[in-house]
């Protein structure tokens, strides 16, 4: 897997403001999901039942993973692309994409290893829906284990 900085992150986080996130703490594994609602400099501003929380990004230091709940492209309905395709610009197409939660090519700066990589692919998405996470926040004996 391709590394990327935490200011990297932050720049493909921008491009998904409104779509859940999983938030994984690293001191106890617990999994939270919320909605990414903007970033700065060098945090991400998370949304988890009406509070808002900072998310600091950091290189040297991490509490916690954060990843975009998105869906990969496999999913797009014939729907969605003609809408797509309509729109008035073919630059809009990737945004529309994004809007919609599909995980998309990210483009970093020229040269960069992650260039043309999905965000799946650089360790910054999951695949999974939130139901899907919250069926694997159950106790053991809850799940019929």
């Amino acid at each position: 897997m391709i590394r990327i900085n935490s200011s990297e992150q932050l720049l493909i986080f921008s491009r998904y403001i409104g779509q859940q996130v999983v938030i994984t703490s690293l001191l106890n594994g617990e999994e939270n999901i919320g909605t990414l609602t903007g970033t700065r400099q060098n945090a991400l501003l998370v949304t988890i039942d009406d509070v808002s929380r900072w998310i600091p990004l950091n290189d040297n230091f991490r509490v916690c993973d954060v990843k975009l709940l998105l869906k990969p492209l496999k999913k797009l309905t014939s729907a969605i692309i003609d809408t797509a395709n309509s729109l008035p610009v073919q630059a809009f197409i990737t945004p529309y994409y994004q809007q919609l939660g599909f995980d998309m090519p990210v483009f970093i700066a020229p040269g960069h290893p992650a260039n043309c990589k999905y965000v799946y692919e650089i360790g910054m998405a999951d695949y999974r829906s939130p139901s899907e996470i919250a069926q694997g926040n159950r106790p053991a004996i809850y799940a019929g284990v």
